[in-house]
């Protein structure tokens, strides 16, 4: 199921309920990145020729800096995450952010988009990758202690 308009949840106590995850004025995209962002409708699903299923290309030309889709899906804090089978399709922050993240007490340590998730989940790897994962807000010098990153976005 494709939940880009949802946006990131959590799943309610009950596991009935999606509950979306609000965040805080900082963690939107910047006026640069955010006019850089790529209209999801532009994004098309193709199947791959060499048998590793599908893959996502654009119906237009990127350009570097694009910011080509945001990771969507099921947040899950460590205990969620330890219990998925198959992790082909959660995302992880780096091991050193993880850390920090755990640190802190933040529980937005991973993103499942395995059944309920968006067009990022069909992003193949590859030995030529075009496209680099960024994490928002990013880690910039100057402000301490550097803020946590809680979203993540494919970036041509």
């Amino acid at each position: 199921e494709d939940v880009q308009e949802l946006g990131n949840f959590r799943l309610s106590p009950c596991g009935r309920e999606r509950l979306p995850l609000s965040y805080a004025p900082h963690e939107a995209l910047s006026i640069e990145y955010a006019r850089r962002v790529v209209d999801y409708e532009s994004l098309r699903a193709f199947e791959t020729r060499d048998g590793r299923g599908w893959g996502l290309c654009c119906a237009r030309r990127l350009r570097r800096g694009d910011v080509v889709v945001e990771a969507i899906g099921r947040c899950l804090s460590e205990e969620e995450y330890e219990a998925v089978d198959q992790t082909e399709y959660v995302v992880s922050f780096d091991d050193e952010t993880l850390e920090r993240k755990r640190a802190a007490g933040d529980d937005v340590l991973y993103i499942d988009a395995r059944q309920q998730g968006n067009m990022m989940r069909l992003c193949n790897d590859s030995e030529t990758p075009n496209l680099k994962l960024m994490y928002w807000p990013l880690q910039r010098g100057g402000m301490e202690p550097p803020p946590l990153p809680r979203r993540a976005f494919l970036v041509a």
